[in-house]
């Protein structure tokens, strides 16, 4: 009996550290930055790369800088997913505005442009991707952000890509072809023509470039920063990491990588069978962090009179699980749905968000998914939770005769124990049969928890009434009655009509159990359902919705077991 005590003291503490600590280690949502209006770009000649430059060479940088009139197009992208806009100079993605889902800012004045989420675009945080040449070989004159490529469409749709060209003007032809699919997608193929004279070498380069100041805060919840799938194995390679190292570098064949938020995904897909160096950065520049995800192809020779041509596509959006998937299967790269962070139980989690996907697609709600997965998970969990309802049964009749004992053998606590045992032995009861439900369902509520938590189909997902975002905690509370007292309160007393009814069902379901033998035991047993209200009412409501309606059944159950048991089974203890 002293260690079941010592057992429910530290169940009992992991409960409390866990309430107090919920706020300081996970961080709230965060809105998403909207989409400033486009930047104007200049053509500007990089003098210190002249310098660089033999005489011979660097006259005719200058004379391409001189005669450079090609005026800066516009190119406005406009799928029926995402919208932006590239410009002619230096062809950086930096402009991506998801058409499908708003910031998480109620106060938006244009819901058409500021009322969007915005991956790419903000003017103080500079977060863009790039594709192009690198050679080692600086007499190579190769285009960069201040080229003027020539072009004739000013649209790029599904039904209409974009083609770009530009000539160094000594001996080298580069063209860069750039089409869209109707999700996210951006498909890059640089293509260049040698009709020079000598040979060149080039290595084909891909850029993910961000510099920003990120909040103190962490969570623990989910994983964002830089990450990939190389070499066959995930490798989240985080901010914190890269500080401390400055570079991280990893060779990899085919794969992905690139930078991940909580819902939003900007990645590199390269072709699944060329072996890429990929470089994970950190620098710091006017007090601003800069980021940046690199990667370089093979060395490849261009031989005079020859052309080559690489492709890569460019993720930028959201990370909805069927879309990754189906890029995974259409582009042929592993484990793109490993973007979401599944946590170490995925294989419950995915098919979970599949199932609850499916459910709200039939129910046309998501409250009412999560209900109907909840009755599905405890119908399958029936059998076992019957058996474990009966075992609770038995421990009520045998309580008598513990409690006998215990009188008996006040004074030694081995004896104690070995009698317990032994009339459980006599009367074939299992005293942990009744924890068999919360122990498998322990595993089903962080996997469900992981979803609602990360997965973008739950983002803004309404229930029913007050409950407008399933991935957000409760929004009322009953110490400022529901919101009828206008005052704020700190987070660990916004106390929801959820939690308190989950709160409620718990203890409920203590009730229809056997009580514990031993008073202290007992008292600490009464504390968790508060313990429980408190922690739960942090929690997004879809979770407690799910916690509540798991009681309710298992309270419907255990009353069912309680009043028609086995006639097999003994109703009374023999004294």
């Amino acid at each position: 009996m002293d260690e079941e005590k010592r057992n429910m003291l530290v169940f009992f503490v992991i409960s409390i550290l866990i309430l107090f600590g919920y706020s300081y280690f996970f961080e709230k949502p965060v809105p998403s930055p909207t989409l400033p209006p486009a930047v104007e770009s200049t053509s500007m000649i990089d003098n210190s790369r002249t310098d660089a430059l033999s005489p011979k060479q660097s006259e005719v940088v200058k004379k391409i800088v001189v005669n450079d009139n090609t005026p800066v197009r516009k190119i406005a992208i406009d799928t029926k997913s995402i919208s932006g806009v590239i410009s002619s100079c230096g062809i950086k993605i930096d402009n991506i505005l998801l058409k499908n889902y708003e910031n998480d800012s109620e106060n938006t004045k244009d819901a058409k442009q500021s009322g969007r989420v915005s991956i790419f675009g903000d003017q103080k945080n500079v977060y863009y991707s790039s594709a192009g040449w690198h050679s080692d070989d600086k007499s190579i004159i190769l285009p960069d952000e201040n080229t003027r490529w020539n072009g004739e469409t000013d649209k790029l749709s599904e039904d209409s890509p974009v083609v770009l060209t530009w000539d160094n003007k000594n001996g080298l032809l580069f063209e860069k072809h750039i089409s869209i699919d109707g999700n996210y997608v951006i498909t890059i193929m640089d293509k260049v023509k040698n009709y020079g004279d000598r040979a060149v070498t080039l290595r084909y380069k891909t850029l993910i470039h961000r510099e920003f100041v990120r909040s103190s805060d962490s969570t623990m919840t989910f994983y964002e920063g830089p990450l990939g799938y190389l070499n066959g194995k995930l490798q989240e390679i985080s901010y914190e990491d890269i500080e401390k190292s400055s570079q991280i570098k990893h060779d990899t064949k085919g794969g992905w990588f690139g930078i991940t938020d909580k819902y939003w995904l900007v990645a590199f897909i390269p072709a699944q069978d060329s072996c890429n160096n990929v470089s994970y950065k950190y620098s710091l520049q006017n007090d601003k962090k800069i980021y940046e995800v690199e990667s370089l192809g093979e060395v490849i020779q261009i031989a005079p009179s020859s052309e080559i041509s690489l492709t890569n596509n460019l993720f930028v959006g959201a990370k909805e699980i069927k879309t990754l998937d189906m890029y995974e299967e259409k582009l042929g790269v592993k484990h793109f749905d490993l973007a979401i962070d599944f946590g170490c139980l995925y294989l419950m989690t995915k098919p979970l968000l599949y199932a609850l996907a499916f459910a709200k697609d039939i129910l046309g709600n998501m409250g009412l998914g999560i209900l109907l997965i909840t009755l599905i998970i405890k119908i399958l969990l029936l059998p076992l939770a019957h058996k474990s309802y009966k075992s609770m049964n038995r421990m009520k009749e045998v309580q008598p005769k513990i409690q006998a004992l215990q009188k008996k053998y006040a004074n030694d606590k081995v004896k104690l124990s070995q009698e317990v045992s032994e009339l459980y032995k006599k009367e074939k009861i299992n005293p942990v049969g009744g924890c068999l439900p919360s122990l498998i369902q322990s595993p089903v509520l962080f996997a469900l928890y992981k979803v609602l938590y990360i997965s973008l189909e739950m983002r803004h997902a309404a229930f029913i009434w007050w409950i407008k975002d399933l991935s957000l905690p409760d929004p009322l509370s009953v110490f400022n009655l529901f919101g009828l007292i206008p005052i704020t309160l700190p987070t660990f007393l916004q106390i929801g009509i959820w939690p308190l009814l989950m709160g409620f069902s718990m203890l409920l379901q203590q009730k229809m159990g056997p009580k514990p033998t031993d008073p202290a035991q007992a008292s600490m047993t009464l504390i968790l359902p508060v313990v429980f209200t408190f922690m739960f009412a942090q929690l997004p409501s879809g979770l407690v919705i799910y916690w509540t309606f798991s009681n309710i059944l298992s309270i419907l159950q255990q009353y069912y077991v309680n009043k028609y048991s086995d006639a097999s089974a003994p109703k009374k203890v023999e004294k």
